[in-house]
């Protein structure tokens, strides 16, 4: 990434990041995205483009890993 002149912002991925889990668990609107995490059409053409190349599904299957099953209620 250094090479090609491009700068490797890790706190705008995970606000980004944090801006699709927030609309994708709340249904809002693109447009209604707090600007806390950003340009909500930055955060959208970045869902598409991570979503077209496989990076949310590779993350989704990491965060899954991770999960606490002692807090997991099945009613």
């Amino acid at each position: 990434m250094k090479s090609s002149g491009l700068i490797y912002n890790k706190p705008e991925h995970r606000m980004t990041f944090e801006g699709i889990l927030y609309r994708l668990r709340t249904g809002i609107p693109w447009r209604d995205l707090s600007t806390e995490f950003g340009g909500w059409s930055a955060i959208y053409r970045r869902f598409n483009l991570w979503s077209k190349k496989g990076l949310l599904n590779m993350l989704f299957n990491e965060l899954a890993k991770l999960a606490d099953y002692d807090w997991v209620f099945a009613d």
